[in-house]
């Protein structure tokens, strides 16, 4: 099983939610990054922040259809849109502990910060549905 972080459309509520069915939570958390607004959904890219999201339990089936879902092409980091890296959690239950995220991974020239690394309040902010 893996612990993977999310931060956008596949939490609860969310646009792409159903793609987490049968993953159990864990917690909430944040990890250390930034976050752009690069259209329908967020991306995380490293550097200073905080980037808040939840962390979930999954197993190597399901976390193989997510990596389908965030266009990671497993072994080809050039042609993937999102690539799934390991992260450490700055704050929650979790603190201090390893987990799995997508990270963005092609570039953000152009497109909104989202400053405070939090998608779900900026989609309130800026009045858009996820």
């Amino acid at each position: 099983m893996t612990h993977l972080f999310i931060y956008g459309t596949l939490m609860p509520g969310l646009r792409l939610q159903a793609e987490m069915h049968g993953a159990r939570f864990v917690a909430t958390a944040q990890v250390q990054g930034r976050l752009v607004d690069v259209g329908r959904f967020p991306g995380l890219l490293h550097g200073e922040g905080a980037v808040t999201g939840e962390v979930y339990e999954v197993d190597d089936t399901h976390l193989a259809r997510l990596d389908v879902v965030e266009g990671m092409v497993r072994g080809d980091r050039t042609a993937s849109q999102y690539w799934r890296e390991e992260v450490t959690v700055l704050s929650g239950p979790l603190q201090g502990q390893p987990v799995q995220t997508y990270v963005y991974n092609r570039p953000v020239d152009g497109y909104s910060s989202i400053p405070h690394g939090d998608y779900r309040r900026y989609i309130r902010e800026v009045g858009r549905e996820s």
